[in-house]
């Protein structure tokens, strides 16, 4: 199967063959760099306008008087909305290219999250934060689809888990941002300042991206043993050489699992910071900016996992994802039955829940999908892979949420801790598998 060239491909647009040994940063073509500065703050930046929503939804209790259930019905559907947008974007991907989509899915986004900042009814609030995750959910594909064109596959797990911490980079700032932002101006200023400031960063990334290595500086690879990139081939015949892979498999079913964890963090860490620390001066943006632990310690682990992983090797990721997925359950009992009646203490759970689970998450939408489709497909691969992710996770808004207003805190993280339970025990059959039947093919 061959790889799928964007938008500026060359000919000489190099694309890995797995057999060359990890070249030092000084042999990748030139602009290498700025490329994945570019990706990693571009992507960070998405974050502006998506951590607002999740900081907003205690205002829009109080103004609106929704409950947790309600609002996280809200939450689940703009959810489902990201999870088909991952499918049909990022197999849109393919054929406009990594960049375009990516500054797509940037500037779709600026301009939705200032339609809700001026938007007066609820009804209309929640169908544009629907928009919102449906135009940024080809965010990353983009990111996946250029980094397979400029980064040699031995170096996957350390690249993407780098390029990976752009989402606890933009969660930690974003969250400080609009802790500040709420506080000053009200919750309404979120959908104003936050759309501005990723326009921002979409403008310089509109003259810094680029979607693969120019025909001159393409030497540096191909001397490093990558190959250039091949005719593109039918959508099709790529989704049927992904669903040959038992990788590939294992990585939808985790990826449904983890999302869906994941994404119960970020969508109702402020709120339940917000509620254990009520009384506190200013509760609901202390709580706002106390949450960025979760992203910032999520850092650190998809930096480890993803280096771990490399030195396994392409194929055989799955043992350091499972070593990281169970810390990630001891850390969310902890929560569950201790952290509920102390703030500091759910502080160093929640701060522990991301260093643990950020990991192995990354790795999925990251170096796997880029694994599986050696050849081509990467930016569909991570389409589906996060498409069916967020299947799991549209239903994490409701179901948390419903837990929590019925059974508590504890009760939400109960379940929180089953299904990672649940992700630690596919992982470790995934590691039972041999090498040979886990890594890609090889043409």
């Amino acid at each position: 199967m061959a790889a799928m060239p964007s938008e500026d491909d060359s000919p000489g647009a190099p694309r890995d063959s797995g057999a060359a040994a990890e070249p030092s940063l000084a042999r990748w073509p030139r602009g290498g760099l700025v490329v994945f500065v570019t990706l990693l703050v571009g992507y960070a930046a998405f974050y502006f306008c998506r951590a607002n929503v999740d900081a907003a939804l205690p205002y829009l209790a109080a103004e609106f008087g929704y409950d947790k259930s309600r609002l996280g019905t809200v939450s689940s559907i703009a959810i489902l909305g990201y999870a088909v947008g991952k499918v049909v974007l990022g197999t849109a991907t393919e054929a406009v290219g990594g960049r375009r989509m990516f500054l797509f899915a940037l500037f779709g986004s600026v301009f939705a999250s200032l339609a809700i900042g001026v938007t007066p009814a609820f009804l209309g609030v929640a169908a544009l934060i629907c928009v919102n995750r449906f135009v940024q959910s080809g965010g990353w594909s983009g990111v996946v689809d250029v980094a397979s064109r400029w980064y040699p596959r031995a170096t996957y797990g350390t690249v993407m888990g780098g390029l990976a911490t752009s989402y606890e980079i933009g969660n930690v700032v974003a969250l400080l941002v609009s802790g500040v932002v709420a506080y000053r101006f009200g919750w309404r200023a979120l959908f104003v300042v936050n759309p501005l400031l990723l326009a921002l960063v979409g403008a310089v990334a509109f003259f810094t991206l680029r979607s693969a290595p120019s025909r001159e500086s393409a030497g540096a690879l191909l001397a490093a043993g990558v190959r250039p990139s091949a005719p593109k081939h039918d959508p099709r015949r790529v989704l049927r050489a992904l669903l040959k892979q038992r990788a590939f498999w294992f990585a939808l079913v985790l990826s449904f699992v983890l999302t869906f964890v994941r994404t119960g963090f970020l969508t109702w860490t402020p709120t339940f910071l917000a509620e254990i620390g009520k009384g506190e001066p200013h509760a609901v943006p202390t709580a706002i900016a106390k949450s960025a632990v979760f992203p910032a310690a999520g850092m650190i682990g998809a930096i480890v996992v993803g280096r771990l992983s490399d030195r396994l090797g392409p194929g055989r990721r799955a043992p350091a994802m499972a070593t990281s997925l169970a810390l990630l359950v001891v850390s969310v009992l902890l929560l569950a039955h201790v952290g509920v009646g102390s703030s500091r203490i759910a502080l160093v759970a929640v701060g522990a829940c991301g260093l643990f689970l950020l990991g192995p998450y990354s790795l999925l939408s990251g170096a796997v999908s880029l694994d599986v489709a050696e050849d081509g497909g990467a930016a569909a691969a991570a389409g589906l892979i996060d498409g069916v992710g967020y299947l799991g996770a549209s239903l994490s808004g409701v179901v948390i949420g419903t837990l929590a207003e019925r059974g508590g805190w504890a009760a939400a993280f109960d379940a929180v801790a089953a299904m990672s339970a649940l992700a630690l025990v596919i992982t470790l059959i995934w590691a039972r598998e041999s090498p040979a039947r886990t890594a890609p093919d090889t043409p």
